[in-house]
């Protein structure tokens, strides 16, 4: 049988826990954190995920924990309507359903997918050797690990990365992003709409995660490492939202100040080769994206599922961990690149191009949008 070393317990090291399992592997995951905390965030799964998770079984899992269809709905800052896109429009379109889901709910169906035992809490990985029998994994306590294979699930920090291809600092997008979950109040949106409103320099979204919770984000073009106001990070967004479309304000205001987040934003320029003999690199590890397109866990649930095919193909692990990139490679560098375009079009400052963008959006159809995702979210992993 098989031994996969995963190093990393996030969305894309557990799913990739899950497919490798349901191929018959023996899997141990290796997360450095002592725990795996409910970080106050929500994720989109679009039809490209959720067809995944629906054959690795979890699916009924994620739904029943609170996840919502949603639909779209694009708006300027102060609420007047640029683009929408009905739930069923996007269902109709892609196949399937597209999903908002609080972090935690989707990381929860997946550890129970798994035997108790499969993830090892507060194992830092450190380095690892290989030779042509086995991958030799080596953590910051002292302890090793032996197998077949080792996947690197290990975020944009990634030491498997570093490794494999020299320590590089991220790049920087030119923004920095709140994050939150607030409680349903006045003023909310239903649950099935996810909505974006585009400011100068600037961008809000906010959508419902189920059992009357919201996530939002806010976005503003900022120096990197900019040091945070004296008031709290609820005050300073809602400084930045001032005069803005009610939900958004609405939403930041029902979010103690203690549970909003608030993190630059950086993505890499994508790799020709993710690994080295038995070796290979998964999600953030391999392709870190910035999250304009919502494609950060949806990439990295693909990976998972093309990775356990290619390896349960029956070849040489070498051989199937290059099939998989070579399988890969490709699609992910294309969404890197397109998602650093949408967050440049998103972000601009300038009032002249601001409006031409919004007028642009405007006139683009419901179907014209569609279109224009519909390699991203029609695949098949």
């Amino acid at each position: 049988m098989t031994k996969a070393i995963i190093a990393g317990g996030g969305i894309g090291g557990l799913t990739a826990a899950v497919a490798l399992r349901r191929a018959g592997a023996e899997v141990a995951v290796f997360e450095r954190a002592p725990e795996l905390e409910e970080i106050g965030a929500g994720i989109t799964l679009w039809a490209n995920a959720t067809r995944p998770l629906k054959r690795l079984g979890v699916y009924d899992e994620v739904r029943s924990s609170g996840a919502v269809e949603i639909g779209g709905e694009l708006r300027s800052w102060g609420g007047e309507m640029i683009l929408e896109i009905p739930a069923d429009a996007l269902r109709s379109r892609f196949g399937e359903v597209n999903l908002a889901v609080h972090r935690a709910d989707l990381q929860g169906a997946l550890l129970a997918a798994l035997p108790e035992g499969t993830v090892r809490l507060g194992r830092e990985l450190v380095g690892f050797s290989q030779n042509g029998r086995e991958v030799v994994a080596r953590f910051a306590d002292g302890r090793q690990e032996r197998g077949d294979l080792l996947v690197g699930a290990d975020g944009i920090h990634s030491s498997v990365r570093a490794q494999l291809f020299g320590r590089r600092p991220p790049r920087y997008a030119g923004y920095t992003a709140w994050r939150g979950v607030a409680d349903a109040g006045e003023g909310g949106l239903p649950e099935g709409v996810g909505l974006n409103l585009w400011g100068r320099g600037s961008e809000f979204g906010l959508v419902g995660i189920g059992r009357g919770r919201f996530y939002w984000f806010a976005t503003k073009n900022a120096p990197e490492g900019e040091a945070e106001s004296a008031a709290g990070r609820r005050r300073e967004v809602l400084y930045l939202l001032a005069g803005w479309y009610q939900p958004a304000r609405a939403a930041v205001e029902a979010t103690a100040d203690s549970k909003i987040l608030r993190n630059d934003i950086y993505d890499r320029e994508p790799l020709r080769d993710w690994g080295v003999g038995r070796v290979t690199l998964l999600g953030d590890a391999a392709h870190p994206m910035t999250p304009n397109l919502g494609q950060g866990a949806c990439q990295a649930i693909e990976d998972a599922l093309v990775l356990a095919r290619c390896l349960d193909g029956g070849g040489e692990v070498p051989a199937s961990l290059r099939l998989y990139e070579g399988r890969r490679v490709r699609r992910t560098a294309g969404i890197v690149r397109r998602s650093r375009l949408v967050g440049r079009l998103v972000q601009l400052e300038s009032p002249l191009l601001c409006r031409l963008r919004d007028a642009v959006a405007r006139r683009t159809s419901a179907s014209a949008q569609l279109r224009q995702y519909e390699e991203i979210a029609r695949y098949e992993a």
